[in-house]
Order: structure tokens, then C-alpha cells, then sequence
């Protein structure tokens, strides 16, 4: 195996044809979402990052938007969670016009 950094590999792709990048993207993608991928896989997978450090600076949203003092009734939460939920209907009807 080749040792080459990120950047590297980004030099070398900015060198290909476009369709030698579609063919690039379609093997990469095939790759990526591979169906045969077990639980064991991606628990292996995971412990390799923590262990190579990769979440080490992630920074924690526990509690960050938190908000303990709001008041809502129940029913004006479902009527707010049914509106943000049909709101993409309203946005379409715009790109259509």
C-alpha cells in the first residue's frame, strides 16, 4: 500500500479526467455502502478511531442547547412540531411557482 496523505491523494484526483472522477466516485460509493458490512465490522471500525484519536476534539452538545425554563403545553408543541413538519410542503410550492 501506497503511503500518502489526504492532500496528496486530492492532487492526484484533480488530475483525472472527468469521466476517470465519475468512475472514481461510482467505485468509492459502491464501497462506502457496502451491504455485507456486519455489526462486528463497524464496532471494529469505531474502536479504531477512538483509539486512533479521531474523536478526541469533538466537542460535546450535551445540554449546550438546553433550554430547562420553557413552557409549553403539550398541545401547542404538537401543533409547532406539526407546522416544521409541513413546512417543506409550502417551500416546494414556491420552487414550483
Amino acid at each position: 500500500m501506497v503511503d500518502m496523505s489526504f492532500q496528496d491523494i486530492v492532487q492526484v484526483v484533480n488530475q483525472l479526467t472527468h469521466e476517470q472522477k465519475k468512475s472514481l466516485i461510482a467505485h468509492l460509493q459502491a464501497d462506502a455502502f457496502d451491504e455485507n458490512l456486519t455489526r462486528e465490522q463497524a464496532v471494529a471500525e469505531l474502536e479504531w478511531r477512538r483509539a486512533a484519536g479521531l474523536f478526541a476534539q469533538v466537542e460535546s452538545l450535551m445540554d449546550k442547547y438546553a433550554r430547562p425554563n420553557v413552557d409549553i403545553s403539550d398541545d401547542d408543541l404538537n401543533v409547532y412540531l406539526k407546522d416544521i413538519g409541513t413546512d417543506w410542503e409550502a417551500d416546494l410550492d414556491d420552487l414550483i411557482k
